[in-house]
């Protein structure tokens, strides 16, 4: 199976449409907002994923790559310099995955409703770019 732009960009949508529903949960519990940010945070993986494979035809091997990835993109002028903000958001995500995937780290649904909040903006964007 080949990996291509539209398929990550889908499955960004998809794993944000699960943080959302996810969300509505995660404000009494403590486990849902984990989950939650977790979501979040592969949906920001896969639109990562899209923007590269888009433009450089590869995608991260290692998470810890997707931000160097970003801003390869920004140097080269693939994309314009109003998506340079979104460094800091593959920066955090990068960061928090590991203890969002395996219930390393705390997360309270004031943090879960940032990631959806920023994935929803960051898939957003670049869905516009892909397609």
């Amino acid at each position: 199976m080949t990996d291509t732009a539209e398929r990550a960009i889908g499955e960004a949508e998809s794993w944000l449409v699960s943080a959302k529903d996810k969300l509505g949960m995660a404000e009494n519990d403590e486990a849902a907002a984990i989950v939650c940010c977790s979501l979040a945070i592969h949906a920001i993986i896969r639109a990562n994923d899209a923007i590269s494979l888009k433009f450089l035809r590869v995608k991260a091997t290692r998470h810890d790559d997707a931000p160097a990835i970003f801003s390869k993109l920004l140097q080269q002028g693939k994309l314009g310099s109003e998506n340079r903000r979104f460094i800091r958001l593959l920066q955090k995500a990068m960061s928090d995955k590991s203890g969002a995937d395996y219930g390393k780290k705390a997360f309270h649904y004031s943090e879960a409703k940032k990631y959806v909040e920023d994935a929803e903006e960051f898939v957003a964007a670049v869905k516009s770019l892909v397609k």
